[in-house]
This record gives C-alpha cells, structure tokens and sequence, in this order.
C-alpha cells in the first residue's frame, strides 16, 4: 500500500486513509470477480489498522496479527527519530532512513491522521461485524505494552511468544494458530 520508486530507491507511505480505500477497492474487486466467495483477512502491524478503519463487509473472519493499539502520533515520532538520519517534517516531507535499500518518504498527511485514531473503538466496531481474532507478539520489540481491556468481548485475543514479525521459531506456531481458524 505504498509506492516504490526503484530507480529512485524510495518508498513513499500513503496516508492511512488512502490505504484503506486501496483495501476496500481490492475487497470489493474480489467480491466482484468471485461472488460467494469466503474472504478472510490477515493482516499484519499497520494493516491491521487499515483493516479496522475500512471495516470491510462481508467479511467472516479478521486475524490481526501484531496489531498496533497506540497510533498517538508521540509513540511514533519516537520510534522514527530514534533511527540515525531520520528528517521529520509535521508540515511537509519526512524522510526515513534507509530500509531493505529504500528511503522511506512520509507526508505530513500520515503524521496528522494519526492524531486522533483510537484504533480499539475502530477494532471493537469491526468485531461487531466479523469474526476477530488478535494475536499479540509476547515479545514485541516494536511495540510497546498497553492496556487492552477495553478490547471487546467479541474478539478472541491470543498471546504467543515472538518478536513483531513473529520471526524464526516463533513462525511455525504462528501458522499453526492461524490454520486452528481460517481451515
């Protein structure tokens, strides 16, 4: 849901919003191409935001793996200008140091729309409507702990060790959580 630039080698952030009209016009294709389809969503970190503030219909069920409760734009800034090099712009372009070879671009309209998100209000409204399923990361070095009782009743939460990415050993029972759901 970005845009890369190879020749250039960056990778510009859309704003949330924008990712979640990307998300329900790729929902809405597939519903279109394969009517009766059952469609599932896993979604990952940040998409597990843009899954929330899309709240797709017509989905059966949601497995947010990783997911990202604090979207404060403080916690972000953080994070960003920890990284050596970082250049954070609220009004116009930030540019993160290289990733995986890219520059990452940010406009000002990602930082703004942070703001004001309460992603478990967004999280429960999804949930009244789908099937959720959260997965946290024991060990996420990502993210940081916070309260999560205001959650709903109707989303299952799971807590399985793994870093953010649920990376080596922690992969495998990852996939095995996942199946229990969505075969």
């Amino acid at each position: 849901y970005f845009k890369i630039d190879e020749k250039n080698k960056t990778l510009t952030v859309s704003p949330i919003s924008e990712q979640v009209k990307m998300l329900n016009e790729v929902i809405n294709k597939t519903k279109q191409l394969h009517p009766g389809a059952i469609i599932d969503l896993i979604c990952h970190s940040q998409g597990t935001v843009v899954a929330a503030f899309a709240k797709p219909e017509g989905i059966r069920k949601a497995i947010l793996l990783a997911p990202v409760f604090d979207m404060s734009l403080e916690r972000t800034l953080a994070r960003y200008t920890a990284r050596a090099g970082a250049e954070i712009n609220l009004h116009g372009l930030s540019k993160l140091p290289p990733f995986e070879g890219l520059t990452r671009i940010v406009p000002a309209e990602y930082f703004q729309e942070r703001i004001n998100m309460k992603t478990i209000d967004k999280y429960n409204a999804f949930a009244e409507r789908t099937e959720m399923i959260i997965i946290k990361a024991n060990q996420d070095q990502i993210l940081a702990e916070v309260d999560v009782s205001g959650l709903s009743h109707n989303i299952k939460l799971i807590g399985l060790d793994g870093d953010h990415n649920f990376n080596g050993p922690a992969r495998e029972p990852l996939i095995k959580e996942i199946r229990k759901y969505i075969i």
